[in-house]
Formats: structure tokens, C-alpha cells, sequence
């Protein structure tokens, strides 16, 4: 299987119509990495985070699991900046408020190493059809208000819980991390620190 990849609360629920012009801070200056990812329930996150303690231990390593907080599925990287991109927020705001996608169940029934990543996560050898046109949906919608965006046609979803140099060979999860996920999140992560900013998010509709 090939392998590739505190926040405040949320200004509100979907749509630019609502994305306010927010504070500046000083950690605005920092760099930052914005992406689109699903962010499970806490005891899916709280879970996850176990497992990857139970791994470090199986398997010897050093590091210790992330926090739950930064729990996450990647779908879409959208890009690094040196401050805190105002319309760029915006744009991605508006053109995700346009998705429309069905909820679906995200499950992870494997762990292992990326190769070349020194990242342990969790993923599934099959992967999730509704998770594969819900990265496209996004990609597609960035690309039609001319944002930078990233498509990928090997993406296969997965979830790291933790970093260290020991390789972790393949090996099936005594139980599976699943969830149905229901929304789906911008966040901002702080380059070089353990700090994710959630900005805005959009839910999943039937």
C-alpha cells in the first residue's frame, strides 16, 4: 500500500457570507500551512490516540502519539503563507460552501509507516469511495475561483498519530477507528508548532 501526507472556536457555520474579518494576532506572523480536513468526535480522536500509544509500545519507539486535538484526515492542501491570508480564507470559505456531499463512514483498520515521512498512521487498503469524490469535489470547486489547489488520483486517506524514526511494518488493527464523518474543516496549522487554528467548517448533508 503506498503512502504519501489549539485551536478557537468556530466563527461560524459554513458560508462566506457569515467569515467575519478576525483579530490579528501576533502569531499571525508566523508561518502558516492551510489544508480542508475531517476532524473526528473526541473519543474517535481520544481512541485514535491510544492506538498509537498501544503501536509506540508494540514496536519500541521513542515518541510519544500527537494530542487528540490535532487528530485529522487530510483532503486537500491549499498552501503555506508567511501571515495570515485574509482573502484566501475568504475564497475557500465561498467556494466550499457550494459542496455538496452525503455523509459517510471513514474507517482505519490498518497502521503503518509512510515511507520516507517518519509518519505512523492509520489507513484502510481499501480506499473510501465517498472520502475519493469529496477530494475531487474540493479540488474542482478551488480550481473553478482560481485558488491554488491539490488533486491527487493515488490519495489514499489516512490519519497519523504519531512521528518517529522506526519503521512500523503494516499490520491490521485489533479495532478499527471509524466514525461517520458529518463536516468537514479549514484549519490553519502553525508551521513548527503543535497549534491548529480551526477557521471554518461545512457540514455533510443527505
Amino acid at each position: 500500500m503506498r503512502s504519501e501526507q489549539k485551536s478557537f472556536s468556530f466563527g461560524h457555520v459554513g458560508g462566506a457570507a457569515a467569515l467575519r474579518p478576525r483579530q490579528r494576532h501576533a502569531d499571525d506572523l508566523g508561518k502558516s500551512n492551510l489544508f480542508l480536513a475531517l476532524v473526528p468526535e473526541r473519543d474517535v480522536a481520544l481512541q485514535a490516540v491510544e492506538t498509537g500509544r498501544d503501536i509506540a509500545q508494540r514496536y519500541g519507539l521513542s515518541k510519544s502519539p500527537r494530542p487528540h486535538e490535532l487528530i485529522h484526515v487530510s483532503l486537500n492542501g491549499i498552501g503555506k503563507y508567511p501571515d495570515f491570508p485574509d482573502d484566501i480564507v475568504f475564497a475557500v470559505s465561498a467556494a466550499m460552501a457550494t459542496v455538496k456531499a452525503a455523509p459517510f463512514e471513514v474507517n482505519f483498520d490498518r497502521a503503518m509507516s509512510f515511507a520516507g515521512a517518519k509518519a505512523v498512521v492509520l489507513a484502510n487498503a481499501i480506499r473510501s469511495e465517498e472520502m475519493m469524490d469529496l477530494h475531487v469535489q474540493l479540488a474542482k470547486e478551488m480550481w473553478a475561483v482560481g485558488l491554488n489547489f491539490t488533486y491527487n488520483p493515488r490519495f489514499m486517506p489516512h490519519m497519523t498519530v504519531l512521528y518517529d524514526e522506526t519503521p512500523v511494518p503494516e499490520h491490521m488493527l485489533a479495532e478499527p477507528v471509524r466514525w461517520v464523518a458529518r463536516e468537514f474543516v479549514l484549519i490553519r496549522s502553525f508551521i513548527g508548532k503543535s497549534e491548529y487554528e480551526y477557521l471554518d467548517r461545512w457540514p455533510l448533508l443527505d
